[in-house]
């Protein structure tokens, strides 16, 4: 028969009830009122099936003897709803229960924890012994993270025996699931905490969540994806943001509902970040939300969150930040001035200077990953890597504080003014022109985003006049050859403007012509350039 479930507070004052405490004893010893101890002895006689008060300190007595733990107490109850993540929901269901080890991983925001206790509240019916949640962001001591298992299970240290081996013994014949959330700042104490655990206890099962994964035997890796916005207004994002702005005052109507699903594309389907905008719904309506996307840090700040890590989205990366390695925060605040998925050989260029060589920035990019602070796909050109954009957001605002910021985007445009000179000269051959051409254009969409933030960068420091006019002729070039005509014709005429406020308008035309030349433009483009020779 499963054990009744109790608080953590109920399975205190029974564990006092078999040391024989009256109930002002009990009352003193927990900083409680004797009427609120009166309550939970009558809750326990109810829950435990007890006919009077000293049943109840044999039944904590016997507890104590036999070396067993307290019935697992409830599992945190969330004040608001759970919403969407239909799919997930099942999949890490079904981890949990054919696993002995899972790690929901994902970066911090992206609702794990929820995610973890949904499940867990899901899966109890199958655990006899019930489900111990264990949260660990309070823990910082690695060495503590059985310490905190023994909070929970109801365990202390025993004469002769540490605290690990206490919680071992206790939970060895158990068939209990136990949730550790929070594991990333402690990983290093978790690790080996569970081999024991796992080898010890056969019918202890563990859901973990945490930003990196364990790296332990039998452990399955979760990845725990944004919410869902592919289906526009009818997806789980636009769903939670509904949701979450009704309970904050007022929802938005039907007809807004496509324009939301577009404000959660733009906080990257972060369920942290979609909360924390819907609070902010009432106050400033989608308009005020989508221009708040360009700083993100400032507006996404607020809300009730149990740890100061989740009332902004930049205490929870700040959270991230300082987990990581002096190396490996450098890392993050220098590759965040790209505006694409880039990969290790762009990064180099880009942020290999002291601290980190080239080999520290192709190592790093693969901790962030793990680290869940960067995503890695595969591409033909290589393993590409991207930061969503809050954490991009957040990495230039420590770039700045770092005094990097100019250093760093004046190698970043160095380095989109090579990648655009190497797309100039990989011009087709005449016997593979289809063939070099898709290469050529794939390697163009992927670079274009990086070469147009980079000139807009440029382009407002007179220092880099020349770079910026070098920079808008060759993406006037490559943009035309795209079939890109309008942004060809901008381009164009964001030189002609540069040129002339660097003085040197005579000199630009010619360069123009002669990027006209390379590119073999036809004659609207000579237009563009009479246009430009009129401008100057």
């Amino acid at each position: 028969m499963s054990t009744p479930v109790i608080s953590a507070r109920e399975a205190e004052v029974l564990a006092l009830l078999g040391e024989h405490l009256s109930n002002a004893e009990i009352s003193a010893q927990l900083f409680i009122s004797v009427r609120t101890v009166e309550s939970h002895v009558s809750a326990l006689l109810r829950k435990l099936g007890a006919p009077d008060r000293r049943a109840l300190s044999r039944r904590a007595a016997d507890l104590a003897h036999a070396g067993r733990t307290c019935p697992a107490p409830a599992l945190p109850t969330p004040l608001t709803a759970f919403v969407g993540r239909t799919r997930e929901r099942a999949d890490l269901a079904e981890a949990v229960k054919a696993r002995r080890l899972v790690t929901a991983v994902g970066p911090g925001g992206v609702g794990k924890t929820r995610l973890a206790l949904a499940v867990a509240a899901q899966a109890a019916g199958d655990f006899p012994d019930g489900v111990w949640f264990v949260d660990l962001a309070p823990v910082t001591d690695p060495g503590r993270v059985g310490a905190a298992v023994a909070a929970t299970v109801g365990t202390g240290e025993q004469p002769g025996r540490g605290v690990d081996e206490t919680v071992l013994a206790a939970l060895a014949d158990h068939r209990a699931l136990l949730v550790l959330d929070n594991c990333e700042q402690v990983i290093d104490g978790v690790s080996p905490f569970l081999e024991r655990l796992l080898t010890a206890c056969p019918g202890v099962q563990v859901l973990a969540t945490s930003r990196a994964r364990m790296l332990v035997p039998f452990e399955w890796a979760f990845e725990v994806p944004p919410m869902s916005w592919a289906d526009g207004k009818e997806s789980d994002a636009v769903a939670l943001f509904v949701e979450r702005a009704a309970a904050a005052g007022r929802a938005p109507d039907a007809s807004a509902r496509e324009d939301v699903a577009t404000l959660c594309a733009g906080l990257d389907g972060m369920a942290l970040a979609i909360e924390l905008a819907a609070a902010r719904y009432p106050a400033l309506g989608l308009p005020g939300l989508t221009a708040g996307l360009t700083d993100q840090l400032r507006m996404l700040a607020g809300g009730p969150r149990a740890h100061d890590r989740h009332r902004s989205v930049g205490a929870a990366l700040d959270w991230s930040h300082d987990l990581l390695e002096p190396w490996d925060r450098a890392l993050l605040r220098r590759i965040s001035v790209f505006a694409a998925p880039f990969t290790a050989e762009a990064a180099a260029v880009v942020a290999a200077f002291a601290p980190l060589d080239s080999a520290a920035v192709a190592d790093g990019l693969g901790r962030l990953a793990e680290q869940s602070l960067l995503t890695a796909t595969p591409s033909p050109s290589g393993v590409r890597y991207r930061a969503l954009e809050t954490v991009r957001q957040y990495g230039t605002r420590r770039l700045a504080d770092a005094d990097e910021l100019t250093d760093v985007r004046a190698r970043h445009l160095g380095w989109c003014l090579t990648a655009a000179s190497d797309l100039e000269d990989a011009r087709p051959a005449a016997l593979s022109a289809e063939f070099v051409d898709e290469g050529r254009w794939a390697r163009f969409d992927a670079t274009a985003d990086d070469l147009r933030t980079a000139l807009a960068w440029a382009a407002h420091r007179p220092e880099r006049r020349e770079d910026a006019c070098r920079l808008a002729l060759s993406l006037a070039g490559l943009a035309f050859a795209r079939t890109l005509v309008g942004e060809a014709q901008q381009r164009f005429e964001q030189a002609a403007a540069l040129a002339d406020a660097a003085g040197d308008p005579a000199g630009a035309a010619a360069a123009l012509r002669r990027a006209a030349a390379q590119h073999g433009l036809p004659e609207v483009v000579l237009t563009l350039v009479h246009g430009f020779d009129a401008c100057v």
